[in-house]
């Protein structure tokens, strides 16, 4: 650390300052470190899993190497599990593995072995990744779930990712809840209304900022609520004074290090989850509890372009809390799984333009490139920057991934699905399109290179029936469409789409989607009488592409 930046931390602290003993090249290196999160990528349990033995020192923080070059300045590294175990020699919890008989999982297992070679070998894993990082510019955060023992059961031993505290206390779960909203959460999840859990838990948050030279934690608010429906109220302000508590370890680390030590909330960005869930998360901000929020869809794995952070963002106006957005890559469809690079940063531009301070990945780097975004450097290259969002393509697309029942969030508000619609005669559907892009004003500069609306429609025979598709209030002109039909469309990877047709349209200056919030209006006119079968709006996409320059054109020669 240098020692301007030295004197201005111990400033903030109210201490007084020092000279630095750290070697003159660590403190060059830190020189570049940011001072707060801007563009993450997630690690967890399973980064060395798909390294083959014997692990070598290099192999541990390959991830960092990875995203060095890349617009990548913070790692958060998911030390912790849901199953309440530690990915190293903790010394307030259970390390993983430690109480397996037999090994039930190939990748656990060799997770399990990798823990105790480290640990043989007296080689510190959180350290090393807090000294990795730093001395490439980059800052670390420590994350841990709030809540574990979700789906609880003995055959689970042999995973090696329960801890005996869970186990052991089954008197501290939320147990059967009758509120119609838990039927899909798991009653064996431990509930914060018991002292036990909330220490067992501060415990693991405290060893992250006082054993280890991190730059914050990351807590993750899984698996809500943290009780039983009916306690909710009960709850909250014991989930406040355990902020409070965090905040003051915080505080005692950061004096003892020398180092800013942050407190970021990942938790779904929906203030509806918010209040049913018992989050008070206006006075976290108030009281300045949280250095930041990482705003989720319930189900932070599943793909969101369209998170609404309208409410987070007015929460921390004047503050010094900071809003990012975390992205799931999760896509579910026959011909990509995860998202493309064309989705991502349409994600990233929708956050900004609700003026996020930050973007990340909800995804594992795992020691391996980010392969579904094929060249990782490109795709992560504009995401430091609103600026360099403005002109990159973008496909644009509506939330159509119904929430997994068996992950977090279940039961909440906020994030439901906005596809399939159904489509029944003459009773209009709207479908609302978030777009971050000022098309008129790349149009008047001879940037934008074309414009496609994609609307998908199942169970529909186009000759045998009318539709109507508006945007914003204006037809869309059968001038401008091409139907593509996919009734029985064999691809490589089977048949795609059965029963369905796309009505895409070459979108003009005059029918261009506005900045921000769009609906598309689908009219199903005329119904083919003979078809008993649910016609659906089951996508509903927006590709945006530009040129470089006015006047170019990829490949405009052929000869």
């Amino acid at each position: 650390m240098i020692r301007r930046d030295f004197i201005r931390t111990v400033a903030a602290l109210g201490t007084s300052a020092s000279s630095s003993s750290e070697p003159a090249e660590h403190r060059a290196a830190l020189t570049s470190i940011p001072d707060e999160p801007h563009v993450f990528v997630r690690e967890d349990f399973h980064h060395l899993s798909g390294l083959a033995p014997p692990l070598t020192l290099a192999d541990i923080t390959k991830t960092v190497d990875l995203l060095v070059g890349t617009s990548v300045d913070t790692l958060i590294f998911s030390l912790g599990s849901t199953g309440g175990m530690c990915l190293y020699d903790t010394r307030v919890g259970q390390m993983h593995g430690t109480n397996v008989g037999k090994w039930t999982h190939a990748v656990n297992y060799r997770d399990g072995r990798y823990v105790r070679q480290l640990v043989a070998n007296g080689w510190d894993r959180p350290q090393l990744f807090c000294d990795r990082c730093h001395e490439t510019g980059l800052l670390f955060f420590a994350s841990a779930p709030l809540t574990i023992g979700a789906h609880t059961t003995p055959q689970l031993r042999g995973l090696g990712r329960t801890s005996d505290f869970v186990f052991d206390n089954a008197q501290l779960q939320v147990g059967p809840d009758a509120d119609p909203r838990a039927r899909h959460l798991s009653p064996t999840r431990l509930s914060f209304m018991f002292p036990e859990v909330r220490q067992e838990r501060i415990r693991i948050y405290e060893e992250f900022l006082s054993r280890y030279e991190t730059d914050g934690v990351e807590v993750e608010v899984n698996w809500l609520p943290l009780c039983k429906y009916s306690q909710i109220r009960q709850c909250a302000p014991l989930l406040m004074q355990w902020f409070r508590d965090l905040r003051q370890l915080a505080q005692k680390a950061q004096q003892a290090q020398h180092r800013r030590k942050r407190i970021y909330v990942q938790l779904p960005a929906s203030p509806a989850t918010w209040q049913q869930a018992g989050l008070e998360v206006g006075t976290w901000i108030a009281e300045r509890l949280v250095d930041g929020l990482i705003c989720t869809a319930n189900d932070p794995e599943v793909l969101d372009q369209d998170l609404d952070l309208s409410e987070a963002v007015s929460l921390c106006r004047g503050t010094p809390c900071r809003i990012l957005v975390g992205c799931g890559p999760s896509l579910g469809k026959i011909r990509a799984k995860k998202a493309t690079t064309k989705m991502l940063w349409a994600a990233a531009a929708n956050a900004y333009q609700q003026q996020a301070a930050g973007f990340g990945l909800n995804d594992m780097i795992r020691s391996q490139e980010l392969s579904f975004l094929g060249n990782m450097v490109h795709a992560l290259r504009p995401l430091r920057r609103p600026q360099l969002l403005e002109m990159v393509d973008k496909l644009y697309r509506v939330r159509d991934q119904p929430t997994n029942p068996q992950t977090a969030g279940t039961g909440l508000p906020g994030t439901e699905p906005l596809l399939p619609k159904v489509l029944e005669q003459g009773q209009p559907q709207e479908v609302p399109l978030r777009i971050a892009d000022d098309l008129h004003r790349w149009h008047a500069l001879g940037r934008v290179k074309r414009v496609r609306l994609r609307v998908r429609i199942s169970n529909l025979e186009p000759s045998l029936n009318e539709l109507r598709i508006e945007l914003n209030g204006r037809l869309l002109p059968d001038s401008l469409l091409q139907i593509h039909d996919l009734n029985y469309r064999f691809i490589r990877e089977g048949v795609a789409y059965q029963g369905s047709q796309i009505y895409e349209y070459a979108l003009r200056p005059e029918v261009y989607p506005q900045m921000g919030r769009n609906i598309v209006k689908v009219t199903l006119i005329r119904r083919d009488p003979d078809v008993d079968l649910r016609c659906e709006i089951q996508d509903v996409d927006c590709l945006i592409e530009y040129r470089l320059h006015r006047h170019f054109e990829d490949g405009p020669t052929t000869y």
